[in-house]
């Protein structure tokens, strides 16, 4: 036996086969929103398992974002024209949103964490479109 020779590095993971680092990274790209989804395109740029996962992420929250903005604008606006029942009837819409948003966090961290090729409702077809 020769001493100090170090073993051979481990054989690359095979096309399509989704690595412990890779699930952990998406987990991170959906779990800590926008921050984490740019974390994880800049880290791991080459991977297109946290790629599929971190664009999904980013255009949830992009997306939550400005409709939160707009539902807030309208609000305002809506309140001045004493409209102030349809004001509250799009901060329910806008609380309903936020509790799908959640849901669907939840949903992709697991299926990300789990290894899964999830796309998204409605958001999935939109970020793979983004060319990163």
């Amino acid at each position: 036996m020769t001493a100090g020779v170090p073993p051979p590095p481990p054989p690359p993971p095979a096309e399509g086969e989704v690595t412990d680092e890779s699930k952990l990274f998406g987990l991170i790209a959906w779990l800590l929103g926008i921050i984490g989804a740019i974390i994880a395109i800049v880290l791991k740029k080459d991977d297109k398992f946290v790629m599929f996962h971190a664009k999904q992420s980013l255009t949830l929250w992009i997306g939550v974002i400005i409709i939160y903005i707009a539902v807030a604008i309208l609000s305002f606006v809506l309140s001045f024209m004493r409209l102030g029942i349809l004001s509250l009837f799009l901060w329910l819409i806008q609380a309903l949103i936020g509790l799908g948003a959640l849901l669907m966090l939840i949903f992709g961290a697991l299926k990300a964490y789990g290894g899964e090729w999830w796309k998204a409702p409605i958001i999935g077809d939109i970020a793979e479109k983004i060319p990163l």
